[in-house]
């Protein structure tokens, strides 16, 4: 089987669903922003504070590349990875590509829970999470929407939604 990447907007939930997914169908899991942390030993918001953005992005790519040289992982990306350094052509060779899509104001009550945690959006106040929403979301769906599958997930239970992945996944 090819590899399966989860691909959507922070907040989506796809390290958790992408975690699932791959103990139900005994695969390997990886998340990619949890690689980057461990190869640095320093946390996403470190790395993004102290090495910058680009940094991140250049890493995400390595990352990517040795990834597409295997099989049978599922993989939950961080949420810019897909749009960044030509990165979606390089899930498209090696993988399907499965995006969970949530509307701006589920994005933004799931986010407001954790923007602590998220180097982008940590010191936005409400009104600037709505906005770097709007923008970003815009941005990037162009390139999400390009995925093999897309899941409406505003009104799913996380049961549903994992049904739909591992369907497709098996039909594939």
């Amino acid at each position: 089987m090819k590899n399966v990447y989860l691909v959507g907007f922070m907040g989506c939930g796809k390290t958790k669903l992408a975690k699932k997914i791959a103990k139900n169908l005994k695969l390997d899991f990886i998340d990619t922003d949890f690689e980057i942390e461990n190869k640095h030993s320093n946390s996403i918001n470190n790395l993004f504070k102290y090495k910058g953005e680009e940094f991140f992005r250049k890493e995400e790519k390595k990352l990517i590349k040795e990834i597409a040289k295997f099989n049978n992982r599922i993989i939950a990306t961080g949420g810019g990875l897909p749009c960044n350094n030509k990165n979606f052509d390089l899930l498209q060779r090696s993988g399907i590509i499965i995006y969970l899509k949530y509307n701006k104001n589920n994005l933004f009550k799931q986010l407001v829970k954790s923007s602590n945690k998220r180097p982008l959006i940590k010191d936005l106040n409400k009104n600037e999470l709505k906005k770097y929403i709007d923008i970003t979301l815009d941005k990037r769906e162009k390139t999400y929407k390009k995925s093999n599958k897309v899941i409406s997930c505003d009104y799913l239970s996380e049961k549903e939604i994992l049904r739909q992945i591992n369907s497709f996944i098996t039909s594939f």
